[in-house]
């Protein structure tokens, strides 16, 4: 059986939107990297924001540190909520409901390094929950360690759409998460699924009985939302293009972002606030001269952190 604790820390259903981020590549902190800043953007004014750390570290080591969110000390202490022993190792998960002191727009959340001895910083992240009008999210949110050896599986349901951080510390291993296959070691993946029913996470090693995985994260949303939809109308004239956009969703959107590319590389990028149903939004895009490839328009329509994507392609 796979050693450790996971553990709901928020789980219900919410009048809104849940936006969740996090950053999986491994910070090596120490006397050369004393300090590591994370940047929480919030769209609008927040109902709750958590930030959840996962620190790997010698089981001898007592980490000296001092975390701040916006130049407010949050705590001087290492004070893991969740912490798992394995030999000389150990896996720390820390979780801060940082509601109160978060505001909209850049946050700047830091952390100050002060021992002699190194820590990894595998992950770190944050969930934000967002109220709007028309939206119902069913949630479940857990995070601690998991430490699986080769041969162990577990499972988790997955209720809509599901969000897991795994880490693959053995060399010529496999990480399966269902169909989904992590090879990379020692580096830490983000990977999201849609599904109804149970997830199965499976861990398999032929040459190496030595190797472990950890799974530190996983996130079960189930949203219920009003229809979203951009009308994307273009037409190329010589050596420009014309973007017409139009809200034909039942809600006014915070924002919609439209992206040109042409032939993968972006050629333009706008963004539009506080587009009201049945707007329509007018782009010109000056075309490169005498080429010709695939362009791609990328709409998103944003609300409360919630986002969805229309794409049109053309050949030009």
């Amino acid at each position: 059986m796979p050693i450790g604790n996971m553990v709901t820390f928020d789980k219900g259903s919410f009048d809104g939107t849940i936006d969740y981020d996090f950053f999986t590549t491994p910070t090596k902190l120490n006397t050369a990297l004393k300090e590591f800043t994370y940047v929480i953007n919030i769209d609008s004014k927040p109902e709750k924001v958590y930030i959840i750390l996962n620190i790997e570290r010698d089981k001898n080591v007592e980490p000296k540190w001092r975390l701040w969110l916006n130049d407010f000390s949050l705590t001087k202490e290492f004070r893991p909520n969740i912490e798992v022993e394995n030999g000389s190792r150990k896996i720390s998960s820390i979780i801060y409901d940082i509601s109160p002191l978060v505001k909209p727009g850049r946050n700047e959340f830091l952390i100050t390094y002060k021992g002699i001895h190194e820590i990894s910083l595998d992950c770190i992240g944050h969930v934000t929950f967002y109220r709007a009008e028309k939206f119902e999210t069913k949630y479940d949110l857990m995070a601690g360690i998991l430490v699986l050896k080769p041969g162990e599986e577990m499972k988790f349901n997955c209720d809509g759409e599901c969000h897991l951080i795994a880490k693959n510390v053995g060399k010529n291993a496999r990480l399966f998460v269902d169909s989904y296959l992590i090879t990379s070691e020692n580096e830490v993946e983000e990977i999201t699924m849609r599904k109804q029913g149970e997830i199965y996470v499976r861990y398999m090693s032929e040459s190496n009985s030595r190797s472990l995985a950890y799974i530190y994260n996983f996130y079960s949303i189930n949203y219920k939302i009003p229809r979203i939809v951009l009308e994307v109308d273009s037409k190329v004239d010589k050596d420009s293009l014309d973007v017409i956009i139009t809200n034909l969703s039942e809600i006014e959107l915070d924002k919609v972002i439209v992206n040109v590319l042409f032939n993968g590389l972006s050629i333009s990028y706008k963004m539009f606030n506080d587009v009201k149903i049945s707007d329509t939004l007018d782009i010109k895009v000056g075309l490169p001269l005498n080429k010709k490839g695939n362009l791609v328009i990328r709409a998103v329509g944003i609300k409360s952190g919630f986002r969805k994507t229309f794409d049109k392609s053309l050949t030009i």
